[in-house]
């Protein structure tokens, strides 16, 4: 236990300077940083749910992600026309042309799986990278650096609540250790930041930053309810090991893809 709690206390230490860092620096940092994390949970995500696949049928999903991820960083960054995101469909029809000749027998549920990771993964990082360019053609780190804050403080108050005050069940059938008193100490932490954070990144207005707070402790919990059960579905502990202390990539990032539509689509719609 001892062992466990340095391995997640160091590779938490460089997780979060390493995605702090390159948030702050620059657009191609950010975006690098993003581009590795869609490729490894890509990679996490298909060697759970296509084990008995061949390497063609898992590595198309993560190319066509790659792709598609590269594809809108490009259009933001250089704030292209918005008819490049047209270009989504040779990506897709390439991927459905490839079945063709798979020769599987299965091909559809093979394809199913491609898609649910590229809409799962892929597009909340791009949502993600999007808020760098949020209301602006040149990139600001202050909305993606603040959401990553919440969503780690929403984190640290669910699990620092959850393991003092935690009685009732939040989702024992899924997730026997969340509690609601956890839920609750994480959306309270995570507004006190998100108030904290509206004195230093000012893209949005106060009360934007207090209910994006908020959206993103209850939709990092249903993030990591989803991985979850995708975990009981397929009876393993942990997406992976390449995180010490953490699991995989998966793991570390569930909440993520959950949490940022939810930020995305209150701004898209209220400013």
């Amino acid at each position: 236990m001892k062992s466990n709690f340095w391995q997640r206390t160091v590779t938490g230490f460089f997780y979060v300077g390493i995605v702090s860092a390159s948030t702050m620096l620059s657009e191609y940092s950010f975006m690098a940083v993003l581009f590795i994390v869609n490729f490894f949970t890509l990679l996490e995500f298909y060697e759970l749910v296509l084990p008995d696949k061949s390497n063609l049928e898992k590595y198309l999903g993560i190319v066509a992600g790659s792709i598609i991820y590269i594809m809108f960083a490009i259009t933001f960054s250089a704030n292209l026309s918005l008819a490049w995101y047209y270009n989504l469909i040779p990506v897709f029809l390439t991927v459905f042309i490839i079945k063709l000749f798979e020769k599987t027998g299965n091909e559809f549920s093979t394809l199913a799986y491609q898609v649910l990771g590229i809409l799962y993964i892929t597009m909340p990082l791009v949502m993600l990278t999007k808020t760098g360019y949020f209301d602006s053609f040149s990139y600001s780190p202050g909305l993606p650096m603040g959401f990553f804050l919440l969503l780690w403080t929403s984190d640290t108050g669910a699990y620092l609540a959850g393991t003092t005050f935690g009685k009732t069940k939040l989702f024992e059938r899924i997730s026997p250790k969340k509690s609601w008193e956890g839920g609750a100490g994480g959306i309270l932490l995570t507004m006190a930041v998100a108030f904290g954070i509206s004195y230093i990144f000012d893209d949005v207005s106060r009360m934007d930053w207090l209910i994006i707070g908020v959206l993103i402790s209850v939709f990092g919990v249903l993030g990591d309810l989803f991985e979850s059960l995708l975990k009981r579905n397929l009876q393993i502990k942990d997406s992976g090991n390449t995180l010490p202390g953490h699991g995989g990539f998966l793991d570390r990032f569930d909440g993520l893809f959950f949490a940022v539509p939810a930020m995305y689509f209150y701004l898209l719609f209220t400013n």
